[in-house]
């Protein structure tokens, strides 16, 4: 994921300004935002009767009227107020909206990407959130295509020693799912703020529904920057127990014998 790909460039002393942060996203859809679906979902049906039909007008209407511009850790609540999106709250838009119209669909997470493939009675689609143009893909040959230049990491423009550069990530993962991503990606992008408080807040939300290896490769950059901050030293203790007691957590996990 495009956003996710900088944070290698985070290893560094950030001085932050003591206070409460501010107050926390929630990446859950309100009702209004389930309504906005539900009308949108309306309008698609009765234009179209096929299956990959509603997939196609669905990727090029959902580009018209929510995703406009794409914007590095849009929010989900940004897709409906303002246009903005980015892979994560792009792609989570799209599938409440397959899952709304009733047609299964896989999420398949990889270093850098999120898409979709929809399986319709026509034939599987391959729809990337960020690839406006080019990115509701039918043919069979340039939907391996697409997948095996997601499965080696291929990206363009960007260096070979990014965050994550090592990992190799391609798999299905389920929805709720997605919403752990979410708030990791709120957890980056409060770091970027030198809100470390928030951060940690975040990044708690994130393993609490999806751990992964995100979080793994995280986890020591935010301890070691708090840890340099000026950050009171109760904050600082606070913090940094909370980040060890997940990789306590995990190491426990992992030692305990597999049936």
């Amino acid at each position: 994921m495009k956003t996710v790909a900088l944070v290698i460039f985070l290893i560094i002393l950030v001085s932050v300004e003591q206070g409460k942060g501010q107050e926390l996203l929630s990446i859950e859809l309100t009702q209004p935002y389930i309504n906005k679906i539900s009308n949108f979902s309306k309008s698609l049906s009765k234009k179209n009767s096929s299956e990959i039909g509603l997939a196609k007008s669905l990727f090029y209407s959902a580009h018209r009227k929510f995703l406009k511009n794409y914007h590095a850790y849009a929010t989900v609540s940004d897709v409906f107020e303002k246009g903005n999106y980015d892979c994560l709250s792009g792609t989570y838009f799209l599938s409440k909206t397959l899952t709304d119209l009733g047609i299964k669909h896989r999420i398949i997470e990889t270093n850098y990407h999120i898409f979709l493939i929809a399986e319709t009675t026509q034939g599987d689609v391959l729809m990337e959130s960020t690839d406006r143009y080019q990115g509701f893909v039918t043919d069979p040959d340039k939907i391996e295509e697409r997948i095996n230049s997601y499965r080696t990491n291929k990206t363009d423009g960007v260096s070979s020693q990014l965050y994550l550069s090592h990992i190799k990530i391609y798999h299905e993962i389920l929805q709720v799912q997605l919403s752990g991503l979410l708030y990791f990606n709120l957890a980056v992008e409060s770091f970027h703020r030198n809100d470390l408080v928030a951060s940690c807040q975040y990044l708690q939300n994130a393993w609490k529904i999806y751990d992964n290896p995100r979080i793994e490769e995280f986890t020591p950059i935010l301890a070691k920057v708090i840890l340099k901050s000026q950050l009171s030293e109760n904050q600082k203790i606070n913090l940094t127990e909370l980040l060890k007691s997940h990789v306590h957590q995990n190491l426990t996990a992992q030692a305990v014998p597999q049936n």
